[in-house]
């Protein structure tokens, strides 16, 4: 044990499992009741044996602590047999003659006897038994705590690796899905541009614009419903303010809104595949400006058009 003013974290750790003889045990007890300083160090090594299960990796004790430890074991006695203890005598009526002992009696007379005589004959076997608060039992139930702490551990770690793997699932799921769709897409662009049915109309404004003037190219396929605007000299809009592209379906019906877009620093814009039906015959195209992100029906004026 220490003798100088503070105890060192070798005793303390000892202190905080309960791996001291009673006389040291009050000791630093006494020390710790009075010292600050000690207090907090209890303190913190008591925080640091409560949080050791939760360590990834096991390390093995210090030397100097295996070494007390095991000094302190060597210490303990051993359990002393326990002797027989002697019969009580039998006292009997003289006015009567004696009646049958009950089993029961006799059953708890013979107990003591049965036991003394097998610990006699198995001695080893009581001196193998740890005494209940010796430095033997309070390690092992300290190791038993650890060992529990750290399956779970495991356990807690597996269940996040499941976790994580499923996500990583998902999201390669999506990438797949997507880059499907992708693929998908890039074959209606190259089918609508290659198709020798497919419509291309040029649009140009309605009105007088400066130099260069705006203009934009469709390529339409009515089979798939697959459309293609290329534009370009565009002149700026307001930030809430959108291009959108018409088809003006040849039996007569509404016009159909064909996609909304902004142009860049350029002037040039692009509609890419928007969501149309098949089948639809176009007679023409245009293209208004309307407010937000577009509308179902188009606001006048039509600055191109083309058919």
């Amino acid at each position: 044990m220490s003798v100088a003013a503070h105890y060192d974290d070798t005793d303390l750790a000892l202190f905080a499992l309960q791996l001291l003889e009673s006389d040291e045990h009050r000791a630093v007890s006494d020390h710790v009741n009075g010292c600050a300083f000690c207090r907090q160090e209890l303190a913190r090594l008591q925080g640091d044996l409560a949080t050791c299960a939760y360590g990834v990796e096991m390390y093995d004790p210090a030397a100097v602590v295996r070494e007390r430890v095991m000094r302190q074991v060597a210490r303990e006695k051993k359990i002393a047999p326990v002797e027989e203890m002697p019969r009580a005598p039998r006292f009997e009526a003289l006015e009567r003659p004696a009646e049958p002992e009950e089993p029961t009696l006799e059953f708890r007379r013979r107990a003591p006897e049965s036991t003394t005589a097998h610990r006699r004959s198995h001695p080893e076997k009581a001196d193998r038994q740890p005494r209940p608060g010796s430095p033997l039992r309070s390690v092992s139930l300290w190791l038993g705590w650890t060992v529990a702490a750290c399956l779970a551990v495991m356990g807690t770690r597996m269940y996040l690796q499941r976790q994580d793997d499923q996500a990583q699932l998902r999201t390669k799921t999506a990438e797949a899905i997507r880059g499907r769709q992708e693929a998908e897409g890039a074959r209606r662009l190259l089918d609508a541009l290659t198709s020798s049915s497919a419509q291309q109309v040029l649009l140009t404004g309605t009105a007088a614009a400066a130099e260069p003037l705006p203009e934009g190219h469709v390529i339409y396929s009515a089979k798939d419903g697959a459309l293609v605007l290329l534009a370009e000299h565009l002149a700026a809009l307001e930030p809430e303010k959108v291009y959108e592209l018409w088809l003006i379906p040849s039996d007569g019906r509404d016009p159909i809104p064909a996609g909304a877009f902004r142009p860049d620093d350029r002037g040039d814009g692009r509609v890419i595949l928007p969501p149309l039906p098949k089948a639809v015959t176009a007679k023409a195209f245009g293209i208004t400006i309307e407010e937000g992100a577009g509308g179902q029906s188009p606001t006048m004026p039509i600055v191109l058009a083309g058919s």
